[in-house]
């Protein structure tokens, strides 16, 4: 089997597991909506419905990157591509890395858009990647044939110092999203993986053209714990806690995106609907998950992962009653304290 195969059938078979989670909270329970007693609106009239980086979705929510590049993957990404294109919410593939030099993986990703034909896909390649101009034309040509909707840049500093195989050279990142940028007419994203985004980075992103923010904040998988599973002569409880919390991130980026127009979306350590709902407020656009989503996915199949994303749903318009936010809008504006 390809390395690159292996490595993909390890992470999910660790991420499946336990203890792969950072010891501390995304931060969101840190925080509690104001309760509004009279809230001057009606259940029924709540829409969840938000403006994507120029789409329509049915709810802010998102199903966040997991795998690929092996052939579990193909039903995997498969069934929640097309789950995600019935509830009218984005899908963000694993990483592509290996379609730069595997043919043979291809279907494992290509399946996504032949079983959402209409489906928001994003793309999705590693900064290290990225760095490269000779993979340029391979990363245009991955867009092409997934026919993606956005590309998601994955930034793992973390993650690939523990990985066996990691790949530390990330000198030229941002002039490879910069030349990608001027490649291509599609939305941008740029996503940690669990440790999160400064305003520094933030800013500096925006100038180059990115078009969101993915935070990706501490509070859930930690990738250099999965990598230190994967290579046991390695081990650090500092280094398996590094991040900055999801809420954290949000609350330091919220002001200047803003300003500068610039989207946000909230994922790591999202558990629970109070984590999407507070996201929200605290100015995310969208919510995505990941491992609750292959947890369940495993454990119950697709239509289990259907009746999670509508539970979400259904309380997230429950929080929005009880603070009287009749959209999404209007939730980014609600009032919460910390406790």
């Amino acid at each position: 089997m390809h390395s690159h195969s292996n490595r993909k059938r390890d992470h999910i078979d660790i991420c499946l597991g336990p203890d792969i989670e950072h010891a501390s909270s995304s931060g969101f329970d840190a925080f509690q909506f104001l309760h509004v007693a009279l809230p001057e609106i009606d259940f029924e009239d709540i829409e969840l419905q938000v403006n994507f980086l120029g789409h329509d979705i049915s709810a802010p929510l998102f199903i966040s990157g997991m795998t690929g590049g092996i052939n579990d993957a193909v039903n995997i990404n498969g069934e929640l591509a097309e789950l995600c294109s019935d509830m009218n919410i984005p899908f963000v593939l694993g990483s592509q890395r290996s379609m730069l030099h595997d043919l043979a993986s291809d279907e494992s990703f290509t399946i996504a858009r032949k079983r959402a034909p209409n489906g928001l896909i994003s793309a999705n390649i590693g900064a290290t990647e990225i760095a490269y101009e000779d993979h340029h034309d391979g990363i245009l040509s991955i867009i092409d044939r997934i026919e993606a909707n956005f590309l998601t840049i994955h930034a793992n500093p973390l993650q690939e110092l523990f990985q066996p195989e990691g790949n530390t050279r990330f000198s030229g990142v941002l002039r490879g999203i910069e030349r990608i940028r001027e490649r291509t007419d599609i939305p941008m994203i740029v996503k940690e993986v669990g440790s999160g985004i400064s305003l520094d980075i933030a800013k500096k992103l925006h100038d180059i053209g990115v078009d969101a923010i993915d935070v990706a904040g501490k509070g859930g998988t930690s990738w250099s714990a999965v990598e230190m599973k994967r290579n046991q002569s390695e081990f650090s409880e500092y280094f398996r806690e590094w991040g900055m919390p999801t809420s954290h991130c949000l609350l330091s980026l919220r002001e200047y995106c803003g300003k500068v127009g610039m989207s946000m979306m909230s994922s790591g350590g999202i558990r629970n609907t109070h984590d999407i709902a507070m996201s929200i407020a605290m100015g995310a656009k969208s919510v995505g998950m990941a491992r609750p989503i292959l947890l369940e996915y495993h454990e119950n199949g697709v239509q289990a992962v259907q009746a999670l994303l509508e539970d979400h749903m259904k309380n997230l318009k429950r929080i929005m009653f009880l603070t009287g936010s009749k959209n999404c809008n209007q939730l980014s504006n609600a009032m919460f304290r910390k406790v």
